[in-house]
């Protein structure tokens, strides 16, 4: 799969968003991200996702295009399966608007992206400094 996403939690998580810091706000725009506890999620083109260590990268099997999957990890079930029991654990009401979303272990955790904003330095200072707390 092609990347469309870079996931990051804890401390890499912490280290991706000072290296977009340091990113000129045109490229910043270029990108969209959400961010929860613990977690930070940046999409875009591939080319333009952000590298750092230990960061897990996500892209769309077409089998399964509600869902964004890690792109080193092969489901230990059918993708389509996957797909329709994690769709099963959300709300019907807020599946729509949360699309797509990412599937990601270790620990597992499954995040809404659908939200997803162009990333706003201030908004990414802010989400920084409550995770640094």
């Amino acid at each position: 799969m092609t990347p469309v996403a870079a996931a990051a939690r804890g401390a890499c998580g912490r280290a991706l968003a000072r290296k977009l810091l340091d990113w000129p706000a045109g490229r910043l725009l270029e990108l969209k991200g959400v961010a929860g506890p613990g977690m930070i999620i940046v999409l875009g083109e591939e080319a333009l996702l952000p590298w750092a260590a230990g960061i897990r990268y996500l892209g769309r099997d077409t089998e399964a295009p509600a869902l964004l999957l890690p792109t080193n990890l092969q489901p230990s079930v059918p993708v389509l399966l996957l797909e329709r029991a994690v769709l099963a654990s959300q709300s019907t009401n807020d599946r729509i608007n949360l699309l797509p979303l990412a599937v990601l272990p270790d620990p597992p955790a499954i995040a809404a992206v659908g939200s997803a904003r162009p990333i706003a330095r201030e908004i990414l200072e802010a989400w920084l400094e409550g995770e640094d707390q």
